[in-house]
């Protein structure tokens, strides 16, 4: 097999696989930290990612190494990969759930104590801790902004029911510099990635 046959091989692959989970070259790049014009020169042949970018498609897409580059016929994408979009979901239920177990041990064990509530609303950036994890393995830059936001966001909320009587503007200015902060990282982020 020449070099040529190589990459067209694994171009083919590449592009069927892509389009078969339907995203963008671009959108497959951002997951990848690449430019959507390297991905559009290896769907063409006209170069190849190295091994380890190589795996990570593997990865993403669910398959094999090798499903990227044998001659075999494509095979479908692992359960594994179906099930990634669950994974986080149950993740999150699971904070909750432990939210709902702390919130009824206080009122068994404290029945007087008033602010068991809490343990919800501390549940709130525990499940955007939680999405950040899973967003970064497994998501794009939006996703990433958006659960680093709510981590921000519920953080500000928890503290400001636990502690009632600190003064609410600067509690929000410090937020609001927090959250442009990171607008400003991914953007910078998305733009290095085109």
């Amino acid at each position: 097999m020449t070099d040529t046959e190589f990459k067209s091989r694994v171009a083919k692959r590449l592009a069927y696989y892509r389009k078969k989970e339907g995203i963008t070259q671009g959108e497959l790049a951002q997951i990848l930290n690449y430019s959507d014009k390297s991905v559009s020169k290896w769907e063409r042949g006209e170069g190849i990612p190295d091994a380890y970018v190589l795996w990570e498609i593997a990865e993403h897409f669910g398959v094999t190494l090798n499903d990227l580059i044998s001659n075999e016929e494509p095979r479908k994408a692992d359960r594994a990969r179906e099930h990634r979009r669950f994974i986080p979901v149950l993740s999150v239920g699971l904070a909750w759930l432990c939210a709902s177990v702390v919130f009824f041990v206080l009122r068994l064990a404290l029945p007087y104590f008033d602010r068991a509530w809490l343990a919800f609303i501390y549940a709130v950036p525990v499940s955007f801790i939680i999405a950040t994890v899973f967003s970064t393995m497994w998501y794009d830059l939006l996703a990433r902004c958006v659960s680093v936001s709510g981590i921000i966001w519920g953080v500000f909320v928890s503290v400001l029911l636990t502690f009632p009587i600190l003064k609410v503007i600067p509690l929000i200015v410090i937020c609001a510099v927090f959250q442009v902060i990171v607008i400003m990282w991914f953007l910078m982020r998305y733009r290095v990635n085109r």
